[in-house]
């Protein structure tokens, strides 16, 4: 019986194996077309400066061909350039970012210094199946030194810089513009609208920073990488209640100031101390409404100048205070104007002439006025050194921007249409420039930075010191922002003919500023 069983089992057991073997017909089989990525000409691993380019050309083939880079003959692949890094805990590092849709690689490598790993992948789309060719990038600090551009873009704010011999120190073999430095470094930008930008040397030369403002937030960020050091919710000990940021300001007397909801908060960094340092609580005092404003520069008597709208005066805080207070000292018939009873309404100021401030003001008639006024000599009876009617002034009443210089009485101011310059003392306008059609002026700034008494070419001051004039413009069509770079004459204020260069890409430019070259 069990060789009967045994039989019949493996009769049964050749039958069914026949049977399997003979069903060829019940499944579709499809052939893989293999693709091959060919990096022979390619090395592994890459070093580049922060923002330079990442170029890559691998050989793609696909059924017996070389893929045409340029226009791919078979349109099921699809081609993919990912970076990514593991190296920090932040979500905009981790993320995988996609930076190219082709076979050629044509990448500018914006992403903070770190090092990455650059994907390319081939995808057969009408298989699934996938081929993988993988770079290491090392990505190092080259935020040199340059000239930062702050602008709108979608309702927030962002920086630009741009980079070219006339503000570098160090020799540039090829011009930059670098747009969206913000959120470039930080995974999004400034919320907000843009106010102020100022590189500080209040902490030389222990650490800097670059403080910018907007209408929702101050941030701090390192001048090396631009990632945010601070936002509003830590740059005070206390964050005040109410957000509110109106200006930032730096100055040589090595203090930091914040005007926010009409208060003004300090950061003072000749008060020797451990650690990090902060902005303090409001300080007290009695004043209306304070113009987005601080002086440059004063003497030693003051930690800053402020200007009180409502009352129409200016308004100090002495060294050391802890409240906004009136000027006390009275000012003598010589005075231009008295400071403790202006009568005007402040519109803007720059640093000019004799390091005094060049301002433009409003009378209660409507009348426009430049005030040059010095509190660099302290609180004595003649703050008041000029008053000057611009009253025949073309387009004054349209002022949008002044910019003022350190090496001759050169005073430009600009409407959205025309950049004029004022020769204040003989009362004499002169229109130098008119942007291209569809532009308006935004700003203009000179080059130059607060330091009054630093050698030229340290670090802490820029080369070309008033030789550089900027004037930014605005295309409300397209919405982008373009800065006109050109050489001037410091003594004279005349536009060197043949130096205009062109730099375009930004948004709505509302300030500019110098920034130095420092890796910290």
């Amino acid at each position: 019986m069990k060789k009967i069983f045994y039989i019949g089992f493996c009769i049964s057991m050749f039958a069914l194996l026949s049977s399997c073997s003979k069903d060829k017909g019940n499944y579709d089989y499809t052939a893989l077309d293999a693709v091959t990525i060919d990096v022979s000409s390619l090395a592994t691993a890459y070093t580049r400066l922060r923002f330079d380019t990442l170029k890559l050309q691998p050989v793609v083939k696909y059924k017996g061909q070389v893929v045409n880079p340029t226009n791919p003959q078979f349109k099921e692949l699809k081609f993919t350039w990912e970076m990514y890094t593991s190296q920090s805990s932040a979500p905009s590092l981790n993320a995988k970012d996609t930076i190219g849709n082709a076979i050629a690689l044509n990448s500018v490598m914006k992403e903070p210094e770190a090092s990455w790993i650059v994907l390319f992948t081939v995808t057969n789309t009408n298989t699934g199946v996938k081929a993988f060719a993988k770079f290491s990038v090392a990505i190092t600090p080259s935020l040199a030194e340059g000239w930062m551009v702050l602008y709108e873009k979608n309702g927030n704010t962002d920086v630009g810089l741009i980079v070219n011999n006339e503000i570098s120190k160090t020799a540039i073999t090829t011009e930059k513009v670098i747009l969206d430095l913000y959120a470039n470094s930080n995974g999004v930008p400034i919320s907000g609208t843009p106010g102020s930008i100022i590189y500080t040397v209040a902490n030389f030369p222990s650490s800097y920073q670059i403080y910018i403002q907007s209408s929702g937030d101050v941030v701090s960020v390192n001048p090396g990488t631009f990632q945010k050091v601070y936002d509003f919710g830590t740059i005070f000990w206390t964050p005040p209640a109410v957000r509110a940021p109106q200006m930032v300001k730096a100055t040589e007397r090595r203090k930091e100031f914040i005007i926010n909801n009409n208060k003004l908060h300090v950061n003072d960094y000749t008060i020797i101390g451990a650690g990090r340092r902060a902005f303090g609580d409001a300080l007290s005092g009695t004043y209306g409404t304070l113009a987005p404003w601080i002086a440059a520069t004063t003497s030693a008597a003051f930690d800053a100048i402020l200007y009180d709208q409502t009352n129409m005066k200016f308004m100090k805080v002495v060294s050391y205070g802890t409240a906004v207070i009136p000027i006390a000292t009275s000012q003598t018939a010589a005075a231009a104007f008295d400071c403790n009873n202006v009568g005007m309404t402040f519109l803007m100021s720059d640093l000019g002439w004799n390091y005094w401030e060049d301002m433009v003001m409003k009378d209660a008639a409507g009348k426009y006025w430049m005030l040059t006024v010095d509190f660099k000599d302290g609180e004595i009876g003649t703050i008041g050194k000029g008053k000057y009617d611009m009253s025949a002034c073309p387009e004054i009443s349209q002022i949008n921007s002044i910019t003022a210089g350190y090496s001759g009485q050169v005073f430009y101011y600009s409407s959205g249409t025309n950049m004029y310059q004022f020769n204040y003392t003989a009362g004499i306008t002169t229109k130098l420039w008119t942007p291209p059609a569809n532009e308006t002026i935004t700003n203009i700034t000179l080059q130059k930075y607060y330091n009054t008494s630093a050698p030229l070419g340290v670090l802490q001051n820029p080369k070309n010191i008033s030789k550089i004039l900027y004037i930014a413009t605005y295309n409300a069509a397209t919405q982008i922002g373009t800065v006109y770079q050109m050489q001037v004459d410091p003594t004279s204020g005349a536009i060197i003919s043949g130096t205009e260069k062109k730099y375009t890409g930004f948004g709505k430019i509302k300030a500019m500023a110098w920034k130095p070259y420092i890796i910290t």
